[in-house]
């Protein structure tokens, strides 16, 4: 395997995007892939525009260089993780975009460099992906495809609140069973590129804190954790990366267009915009930047005065892209709207819309602005973009215009940053507009603080008596101040808190969590940041007796795509019924005193999402916790104040959501939901038929699911072909699987709230890359579409024990592990699952009868999809509500002491991957109340074990807690969370491979 240089890097990079790297591109390359004590720098310095997301391309390369290691047993100190983290609710995500696009073509390379180092990616996971990409941005249960395998190398884009909460074991949203698995990915074998870290200063701190604390251990396991800021005013530190090749000052140079080009920006006060009445003031300032906005266009190819005549010469056909950066998402509304009433074509852009309406947007109306585009895009009419802070990072658009409150000084550079991105030769224009009443004092401003007023009075300094500055980078760099003069411009960052050991041990405590808990929103944002977000999504099945309305949620769960973030206390005074006023797009926004809460039921009545086994309506809005996931009935009032939806009612997408997040088919034919689809093919005879059957297919279930599904998928066949157009893609794709599926009669459940619901069997052809297929919630219940023989052996030979324990083995052996752990994490995969052949287990997974004979299974097909069908065959089976089939496991090894290992900590972690592996024993063991206990035998491995399901774990002496903290001590709070991810995504995967061959069958 010949060694990748500096020079391979060049010819890969060439070789991705048909252009050769800038010089501090090739020597930040340099340094990665030839310093292995310290291949990242503390911070990378660098302005805007200047290609910082070829970070992600370098670190990817370095990883393939040091695949060899593998093979010959060295230690690696590339990770396989990339995080790229900003602290923006972003609504075009540059990072992600190059980062999907890195994956694709080295998936796809046939020969050259790409394929050389795709081939060394494939090496170092247990796939066949050289590179995998993902977002995180909502965090619902289930929709965590990045957290697969400790082995796949991959590029995750995140906030960080999403990315800081997983690493400090509480992950925001539903469900707690996977925070020890996300923690363990987050903070091993993991770079860190933090993007403007001066805003997200709190953050750093922790993660240094972090990168500290993962050395108390007294076995540490070998995996690099890496942090990188990049910022063009980084903190101070020792070792600070910067560009001294002089392209950013060349004018031939693409760098040096960019960053020499003009920005010329008028200042302008709002006037009007001054008093105590705060949505006067609001409609002002947005009336001002209308205004401003209206005139530039006017200006528009007139003739301008410009400092650098040499460097604009060629006049610029068609009419202009306008970016109006606004600092409140209600002042962006009112904006939106006095363009819309002067008769222009406006784009709304804020925080607060769902990834699925974002992503419409962003492929529909932002295409023609992408800075690939700016050159040759001629628009026949202005096009204006209101936008919030979430344009300010990961957006890479190219504007001829713009518009702006006046913000700190730091905020308006990443503005700035859009406004002819690319140096085109045009004459781009600019207008900074601040508040009258914050001139002089913005003290009060709950984003920018003292930073505001401190800026226009520097900008009106630098600007003289014609109130006009040049804000390209070239100009406004040498007139920065240094120090605190500096600091006092930029936008307010408080230090987070010193953390202790004592806070990482009650944060890694997960289950349960102890009380009091650390608040980690004070580790990512600083003591004076509000509560995280909430997650929202709307649902239009969410009708009649409000008693169903968990059982609809359950029958299809919420999904990242049709969710979004509403500020924490916000939330609550909505569902109080009190006035809501928008923020701002950033995170971790201070928030206001709460007035919410008191006890008293909310006026809005929602259902709050845990998770399946914690689904309720909210009864008080005081039980409203930060990350948890809210479902709304899309005919509630009121959802205007919260989000940027764009139609009234609101379309309900959840199934839309389950095809592009789990590549599940799934359709509600719910009267709300079928009169959704009426009002968009009205004419359409299929639909009519399929509202038909749902109205009538309750009762035909139970008589002849046969014939009902035949009906069912005659019709649903004929509205496919009605179906046209990309928008559509997704449900056309639905309905085919759904019409062409053979299994259809066994998956047709009557909903909750009125129709029918149909799941297909088969996975979705929509996605470019796999999702996460199981997660605990799946194996709880032991549901499927497929089964899985616990000890006997299926196609490849091998057994679900068996499979498990293979993946198990390949994880430990991937990552570097000693062959002790590589054994012991094999011994964990063979002995995880014993506990399910406890005879009342077997009978529910064979739909409640006791009677039942077969094989053992690990899962089952005749498992139903609904809880109310799930727990009436639990009871029937005489299983006790919250069994723990991991803990009967452990009491099942133990009852053979000499097949345990010798050694008395190899003892210790074999016992505890087995108990902890679907989250819990994160100290103590839960409780379960087991009436009538078994006693179970099981034959396996040539002897036989036996124990009573009555296991006794829960008591405080049964050994989980003291377990749990000796190997804190042994391996660290990361590294014992790390060996758990292994052995929990070693189950996932063999499942997942289980329920693939199942399908293979099912198609032959």
């Amino acid at each position: 395997m010949r060694e990748l240089d500096t020079a391979g890097f060049v010819a890969f990079f060439q070789a991705l995007w048909g252009k050769p790297p800038f010089a501090w591109q090739r020597e930040l390359a340099s340094r990665v892939i030839e310093n292995a004590a310290a291949p990242w720098p503390q911070a990378i310095a660098l302005p805007t525009a200047a290609g910082k997301t070829a970070c992600m391309d370098i670190a990817v390369y370095a990883l393939a260089a040091q695949a060899g290691r593998l093979v010959e047993g060295q230690p690696f100190t590339a990770p396989r993780r990339i995080f790229f983290v900003v602290d923006r609710r972003v609504i075009v995500d540059e990072a992600y975009e190059r980062a999907r696009a890195l994956a694709g073509k080295l998936r796809d390379a046939q020969d050259g460099i790409v394929k050389e180092v795709a081939d060394r990616l494939r090496r170092l996971s247990d796939g066949n992906i050289p590179l995998a990409a993902y977002q995180l941005r909502g965090g619902m249960v289930r929709s965590e495809a990045w957290a697969k395998s400790p082995t796949q190398p991959m590029i995750v884009a995140s906030t960080v609140d999403q990315l800081g909460s997983r690493l400090l074991f509480r992950a925001y949203g539903p469900g707690t069973g996977m925070r020890p698995v996300h923690a363990g990915l987050v903070g091993n074998d993991s770079l860190i590129l933090l993007d403007e870290a001066h805003c997200a200063l709190p953050f750093l701190e922790t993660l240094q804190a972090v990168k500290r604390y993962r050395s108390w251990a007294e076995v540490p396991l070998p995996s690099p954790f890496q942090v990188t800021v990049m910022s063009a005013t980084p903190p101070e530190t020792d070792d600070v990366f910067r560009d001294k090749s002089g392209e950013g000052r060349d004018r031939e140079h693409p760098l040096g267009r960019r960053q020499l080009a003009e920005k010329s920006a008028r200042l302008v006060v709002a006037e009007e915009a001054r008093g105590k009445k705060p949505e006067v003031v609001k409609e002002a300032i947005a009336d001002k930047l209308v205004e401003q906005a209206l005139k530039l266009v006017k200006e528009w190819n007139q003739p301008a005065v410009t400092t650098q005549p040499d460097l604009f010469t060629q006049p610029y056909a068609g009419m202009p892209a306008v970016v109006l950066f606004c600092n409140r998402v209600d002042i962006a509304r009112n904006a939106h709207r006095l363009l819309e009433q002067h008769g222009e074509h406006a784009i709304l852009l804020t925080g607060r819309m769902r990834p699925i309406d974002k992503d419409d947007t962003v492929d529909g109306e932002l295409a023609e602005l992408s800075a690939e585009q700016s050159a040759v895009r001629r628009l026949d009419q202005p096009r204006f973009v209101v936008a919030t802070q979430t344009l300010e990072v990961g957006a890479n658009l190219d504007f001829d215009l713009l518009v702006t409150e006046c913000a700190s000084l730091d905020a308006l550079r990443q503005r700035f940053g859009r406004l002819n991105r690319m140096g085109r030769d045009i004459q781009a224009q600019a207008v900074i507009v601040a508040r009258a009443d914050q001139v002089a004092n913005s003290d009060d401003d709950p984003v920018y603080g003292a930073a505001l007023a401190n800026t226009w009075k520097w900008l009106k300094e630098q600007a003289g008596s014609n109130d006009v500055i040049d804000f390209g980078i070239a100009a406004i760099d040498p007139r920065l101040p240094v120090g605190t003069d500096l600091a006092a411009l930029n936008a307010p960052t408080a230090h987070a808190p010193v953390m202790l050991p004592a806070h990482v041990d009650a944060l890694a405590q997960t289950a349960p969590e102890p009380l009091p808990s650390p608040d980690v929103a004070l580790f990512l944002h600083g003591p004076k940041s509000g509560p995280a977000d909430v997650q929202v999504c709307w649902r239009a099945d969410l009708t009649g007796d409000e008693r169903a309305w968990e059982e609809a949620v359950s029958l299809c769960p919420p999904a990242t795509p049709e969710c979004l973030s509403v500020p924490f206390v916000q939330m609550r005074r909505w569902l109080a019924g009190d006035g809501t006023q928008a923020g701002a797009d950033v995170e971790g926004e201070a928030g206001e005193e709460e007035t919410a809460g008191d006890g008293k039921a909310p006026q809005r009545r929602v259902v709050r999402w845990r998770g399946r086994d914690d689904v309720r309506i909210l009864e008080d809005a005081a039980d409203l916790r930060p990350g948890d996931v809210l479902v709304i009935p899309a005919s509630q009032k009121g959802w205007d104040e919260l989000a940027t939806l764009g139609s009234d009612p609101v379309p309900d997408w959840g199934d839309r959501a389950q095809a592009m997040m789990r590549g599940k088919a799934m359709l509600r034919l719910h009267p709300e939901l079928l009169k959704q689809w009426l009002e968009q093919w009205p004419e359409c005879e299929a639909l009519g038929r399929l509202r038909a059957l749902a109205e009538i297919g309750p009762e035909r279930l139970d008589d002849d699911p046969e014939a009902l599904a035949e009906d069912l998928k005659s019709a649903l066949s004929d509205w496919s072909a009605d179906l046209n157009g990309p928008r559509w893609d997704w449900l056309k794709s639905v309905a085919d699987s759904l019409a062409k599926d053979k299994k259809l009669a066994r998956n047709i459940t009557a909903h909750a709230t009125g129709g029918l619901l149909l799941t297909g069997s088969r996975r979705l052809p929509l996605q470019d890359l796999e999702d996460a297929r199981f997660s605990d919630e799946d194996d709880v219940a032991s549901s499927g579409n497929f089964r899985s023989l616990l000890l006997e052996p299926m196609e490849d030979g091998k057994c679900h024990l068996d499979g498990v324990a293979e993946y198990a083995a390949c994880h430990a052996r991937q990552c570097g592990l000693s062959a002790d752990l590589e054994k012991l994490l094999e011994a964990a995969g063979r002995g995880h699952d014993l506990g399910k052949a406890d005879p009342r287990f077997q009978a529910w997974l064979k739909g409640g009868n006791p009677w039942a004979r077969g094989p053992l299974l690990a899962k089952s097909d005749g498992m139903k999809q609904s809880r109310e069908e799930s727990r009436k065959a639990r009871e029937r089976a005489s299983y006790p509500k919250g069994g723990r089939h991991e803990l009967l496991s452990v009491r099942l090894l133990e009852s053979i002491p000499d097949a345990l290992p010798k050694d008395e900590a190899l003892r210790d972690l074999l016992l505890h991957l087995i108990e902890s592996h679907h989250g819990h024993c994160r100290p103590f063991a839960p409780v379960v109340e087991d009436s009538a206990p078994a006693q179970v035998s099981v034959d396996f491995a040539g002897k036989t074990y036996v124990a009573s399901s009555a296991t006794g774990m829960e008591r405080l002496d049964a050994g989980p807690a003291e377990r749990y903290w000796r190997l804190t001590r042994r391996y660290g709070w990361w590294g014992l969370a790390w060996l758990e991810a292994m052995l929990r995504l070693a189950d996932h995967r063999r499942s997942e491979w289980e329920e693939m061959q199942a399908k293979e069958v099912d198609r032959g």
